[in-house]
C-alpha cells in the first residue's frame, strides 16, 4: 500500500512538474507571438502580457508540483522507517527461534544422557 501511494506521488510530482515546465515554454512562447501580433498592429510592446489565466495555471501546476514532491518524500521516509522496524523484528525472531533450538537440543542431549545410565 505504502508502494502504490509513493509511486502516485512520485507520478503527480512528474506530470505536474513537466505541465509547469511545459506552461512556461507555451507563456513565454505566447508572449513572444502576442508580442508581434501587437507590434504590428503598432501597439507598444511593454502592453502585452500572456493569455489571461495562463498565470493561475502556472502558479496551480507549481503548487501541485511542490505538494506532490513532499508527499513523495514522506511516504518514502515512512516506508523506510516501516522496513527497518520489520527488518528489527525479523531479527528479534530469528534470534529467539535459534535459542528455542538451542533450548530443544540441549534438552535431548540430557535425556540422552539420562537413557545411557
Amino acid at each position: 500500500m505504502a508502494k502504490r501511494i509513493r509511486n502516485i506521488f512520485l507520478f503527480l510530482c512528474l506530470l505536474s512538474t513537466c505541465a509547469l515546465f511545459f506552461l512556461l515554454i507555451y507563456g513565454s512562447f505566447v508572449g513572444k507571438i502576442f508580442a508581434e501580433i501587437n507590434l504590428a498592429l503598432g501597439g507598444e510592446p511593454s502592453a502585452v502580457e500572456s493569455p489571461a489565466g495562463l498565470n493561475f495555471i502556472v502558479i496551480g501546476s507549481a503548487i501541485t508540483s511542490v505538494t506532490s514532491l513532499i508527499g513523495f518524500i514522506s511516504a518514502t521516509i515512512i516506508a523506510w522507517r516501516k522496513e527497518q522496524r520489520e527488518s528489527a523484528l525479523a531479527d528479534v525472531e530469528r534470534k529467539k527461534l535459534e535459542l528455542e533450538l538451542e533450548k530443544s537440543k540441549l534438552e535431548l542431549e540430557e535425556l540422552k544422557k539420562a537413557k545411557k545410565k
